[in-house]
């Protein structure tokens, strides 16, 4: 604390701003009015156990009592707490019954109605997913998102599985590993950097992120061709699925992991784009068995047709993307010898 006397003053200011006497004072702390005096007038301290009481009384932080002034950037702060957990009490206490209400409408109409439950827990579970994105976040403490997350992802496939059952359909393994895919490729990134992984696996997050994601394609077009009962997955499924997942894992490979400076990295992209493009359509045609067995794709820049305009825009891309990579082939050529130059010179 700060010495006796300014210590006492600061008490007696705020006393008085309170609009109490010293009797009341005292009374309020169950001391006597004698102790209060000798406080404010600087000959003893109060007791260490009254100090939580003193500040409530007074409408001050312990800080503020300790160093006998008024912080008022901490108090406003303080207040600015305060005030948003009110917000936040009454935001959950309003929304709890905006989905309370039309909940207890549909239970007692669906029981009138049906005289059981039936799409009373189509509600029940849409509501659920709305609690997950609105409530959830505010009443988790920690890993805010990662609950967040996991809520809406149960709560979606939770009305899913309800919605198969209600219409007595066979579709819900599509829609949920549909679902699953959707919602990995878009926040597995992010649950992964929050994720503690084992020493080898820590430095292969990418790694990890493109294997789950092409095992779920794969698995999705595995679904989807038993839920036709079609024989495609294997023939035509599998090898156009793994073509095109070339051109993603290519660049992964080649950004994350390759040795090369930054610009023949972008070389080695922009070729692997290109070869890609050229070729694509030729392994669809052998794939699909469509009698065409040409490799590349018929163009004219000088005729634009109905048989020449896609070729003509495939090859301008086809051309565009070279044109990058060598142009990021010869800046990267560049780099290395200046920096080569430079460590000669050193």
């Amino acid at each position: 604390m700060e010495d006796k006397k300014t210590f006492g003053e600061y008490v007696t200011k705020r006393r008085k701003e309170m609009g109490f006497t010293q009797r009341e004072f005292a009374e309020k702390l169950f001391v006597t009015e004698s102790a209060v005096s000798k406080w404010e007038r600087g000959i003893s301290y109060p007791d260490i156990t009254l100090i939580r009481e003193i500040c409530e009384i007074l409408g001050i932080s312990e800080h503020e009592l300790l160093t006998a002034s008024d912080d008022i950037k901490g108090r406003n702060s303080e207040k600015m707490a305060k005030k948003y957990e009110r917000i936040v009490q009454a935001y959950r206490n309003i929304l709890m019954v905006l989905y309370g209400i039309p909940l207890a409408v549909c239970f007692i109409v669906n029981i009138a109605v049906s005289h059981k439950l039936t799409w009373f827990f189509i509600v029940l579970a849409s509501e659920m997913i709305a609690v997950s994105l609105t409530l959830v976040p505010v009443m988790v403490p920690v890993k805010k998102a990662l609950i967040t997350l996991g809520s809406f992802t149960f709560s979606l496939s939770l009305l899913l599985l309800i919605c198969n059952l209600y219409t007595g359909g066979n579709w819900f393994i599509i829609s949920f590993i549909s679902v699953i895919f959707g919602l990995s490729l878009l926040f597995l990134p992010l649950i992964l950097r929050g994720t503690y992984l084992i020493p080898i696996l820590s430095d292969k997050k990418t790694l990890i992120y493109f294997t789950t994601e092409t095992l779920l394609l794969f698995l999705l077009l595995f679904v989807c061709n038993q839920f036709t009962g079609g024989n495609w997955f294997l023939n035509r499924g599998m090898p156009i699925a793994g073509f095109s997942c070339i051109l993603p894992w290519g660049i992964m490979l080649i950004m994350r992991y390759a040795p090369i400076n930054i610009y023949f990295k972008f070389s080695s992209c922009f070729a692997l784009a290109s070869l890609f493009e050229y070729t694509i359509q030729g392994f669809l045609h052998f794939i699909l068995n469509d009698g065409d067995s040409s490799m590349g794709f018929q163009y004219d820049l000088l005729n634009w047709n109905s048989l020449t305009t896609s070729g003509n825009i495939n090859m301008i891309i086809f051309l565009s993307l070279l044109f990058f990579s060598i142009i990021f082939l010869i800046t990267g050529i560049i780099s290395s010898l200046r920096g080569q130059n430079l460590h000669n010179l050193s």
